[in-house]
């Protein structure tokens, strides 16, 4: 499938700021020409772009703004072309989690059974996350059920939550959107052992579709399997990601992966308005 996106972020100040530093993770992340026939960032005011590889290896850019100024507008548009790593349906069956804890390359993805800013794994997450497994022994199959569980246990309710709403909140109120939902399976995912990522990205929805979180910024997990690599489930939707899906940057929790993240000095109460437009369109 061939997506355009374009996401437009703009935040405005009552009073002027300054010393304004930003970082962006908004390009696709995928390095090959055939994938991705497009990508620019836009900025006013205009500014130079410095760029570098995260400990993730996303594509970050990089730009200050010492002077005063009024306004923010950061817009970035790309063209790329989707697949689907469950070709034809066929899913990643037939790893044990005696495989998992046994594999050779587990030690390398321990970052991620680990505890993250927003992700921590306490009793009580760990005793529902063993309720959910039951006697499963597959663990895609596992997570595949966690996914389900969040799905049909938590609402979806926008405004509930905030970017820096921590994992405890969620499962105490069990409520919040894409982010939320992403950090709940994360931890339950971990919880058993299970390497576990936070994605973040966009969704198309098409014409008439009911997906939640598209047309917005949208996040979801990635669980890897020894011998296999990482794959992507959406709790917030309960499907596995497929060709509607463009990830675009991974990290422990929303901390590592966030698509704008920045300050600046001024006067407290400066920024008056924030509007954000996303658009995911097939050509």
């Amino acid at each position: 499938m061939y997506l355009s996106v374009l996401h437009r972020t703009r935040y405005l100040y009552r009073l002027p700021v300054a010393d304004s530093v930003n970082e962006v993770r908004l390009r696709p992340a995928t390095d090959d020409p055939n994938r991705l026939s497009s990508y620019i960032l836009r900025l006013h005011p205009p500014r130079r772009l410095r760029h570098f590889r995260d400990e993730h290896f996303n594509y970050v850019q990089w730009f200050e703004i010492p002077e005063p100024h009024y306004e923010l507008m950061i817009e970035a548009t790309s063209r790329i072309h989707t697949t689907s790593q469950y070709v034809d349906g066929t899913l990643p069956l037939g790893v044990t989690f005696d495989h998992m804890g046994s594999s050779e390359q587990f030690d390398m993805h321990r970052p991620f059974v680990s505890n993250s800013r927003y992700v921590t794994v306490d009793p009580a997450l760990w005793r529902l996350a063993i309720d959910i497994r039951d006697e499963r022994e597959d663990v895609f199959e596992t997570a595949s059920a966690i996914m389900t569980y969040i799905n049909q246990n938590w609402i979806y309710e926008p405004k509930a939550t905030s970017a820096s709403t921590h994992l405890d909140e969620v499962m105490r109120d069990r409520r919040g959107v894409c982010q939320d939902f992403a950090h709940v399976m994360i931890g339950l995912c971990r919880a058993l052992g299970i390497p576990a990522r936070y994605v973040s990205g966009y969704l198309y929805n098409g014409p008439t579709g009911h997906l939640r979180g598209a047309q917005a910024s949208h996040a979801w997990c990635e669980i890897w399997l020894p011998g296999r690599g990482w794959f992507g489930l959406d709790p917030t939707n309960n499907t596995l990601t497929d060709e509607r899906y463009i990830k675009i940057a991974t990290g422990r929790d929303y901390d590592d992966a966030a698509p704008i993240r920045g300050s600046f000095n001024g006067p407290p109460g400066a920024t008056t308005a924030l509007e954000v437009t996303v658009e995911v369109e097939k050509i």
